[in-house]
């Protein structure tokens, strides 16, 4: 979000609201990062509990989206879908208070793949979705010389942005036009971007989400055909003991032969139908709750 959208913020959520809400997170977190692990996640959890019912339009939302995404589930199963999520992101906001143990208990696969592409100096990308363990700094996993500069949305709420986004390692880049000179510019130095590729955008193309055509950003395939740069699928899942599983999934292979938007569409619809295969398989563990496709669907 521009410095221009943020200037024009209301002047009671300026000075009254954002900073009350920055100043409560910031002590729930404080809080949660005090407690010992399992206690924080059980706190997490009771916090999902408590916004299911009461975030009505996002469930709605994200029964839309299932309606599409998982045709299959009876209301009664999405519902329950829905209610699991909260637990889940409720214990993921708790659990991210103590990021380094989680880490250390977490199991890991084929890391390996990324310390090789390293090595060849071309930079590359890590990219996953609003899915599982996405807020933890996976490139611990990868080595302690290997380091990930996320690509992200900033939160309206500037005390919000401070609270859960500045404090984070490596380059911060925003999501725009300045965030894709920043992109190139890491690329350059042989740097990994971290980037999600799940959300809505105004621009970029139509691309299908679920077998449904979804704005779609293509920034990440065309730096990466730009620069011959490696872009590796890579998912955590909390498993049944609350262990995490991170996993290098595939390197994407971009289509040859296409011509360039052809070559864009082919590639993130690859990329597209890879999160739905994880999303299947542990639909819970993902954020349902954005409005992925056009405006008018969720008025149907």
């Amino acid at each position: 979000m521009s410095q221009i959208h943020q200037a024009k913020r209301p002047l009671f959520k300026k000075y009254f609201e954002d900073p009350l809400v920055g100043l409560v997170v910031g002590a729930i977190c404080g809080l949660l990062w005090l407690l010992p692990l399992p206690v924080a996640r059980k706190m997490g959890y009771g916090i999902g509990r408590i916004i299911y019912p009461f975030a009505r339009r996002r469930n709605k939302i994200a029964l839309k989206n299932m309606s599409v995404g998982l045709p299959d589930k009876t209301d009664a199963e999405k519902r329950e879908i829905v209610k699991k999520m909260w637990c889940h992101f409720g214990m993921l906001f708790a659990e991210s208070a103590h990021g380094s143990e989680i880490l250390k208990q977490s199991r890991r696969e084929n890391m390996e793949l990324v310390r090789a592409a390293q090595k060849t100096g071309k930079g590359g990308f890590i990219c996953t979705a609003h899915f599982g363990g996405w807020e933890f700094d996976v490139a611990k996993l990868v080595g302690p010389d290997f380091h990930l500069n996320p690509v992200y949305r900033k939160a309206n709420n500037p005390w919000l942005n401070k609270i859960l986004f500045e404090r984070r390692p490596g380059v911060k880049i925003p999501k725009g036009t300045a965030g894709a000179r920043l992109m190139l510019e890491t690329l350059n130095k042989g740097d990994f971007i971290a980037i999600l590729c799940d959300q809505k955008l105004r621009e970029g193309m139509e691309v299908p989400f679920f077998g449904k055509p979804a704005m779609t950003a293509t920034a990440m395939i065309s730096l990466a055909m730009k620069k011959q740069a490696p872009i590796f699928m890579v998912k955590g899942v909390r498993g049944k003991d609350n262990i995490y599983t991170f996993s290098v999934v595939k390197q994407l292979e971009i289509p040859k032969g296409l011509d360039y938007q052809e070559t864009l569409k082919a590639a993130m619809t690859d990329v597209n139908n890879i999160y739905w295969d994880w999303i299947k398989q542990n639909p819970e563990q993902y954020l349902w709750i954005h409005r992925r496709f056009e405006k008018s669907f969720y008025e149907e």
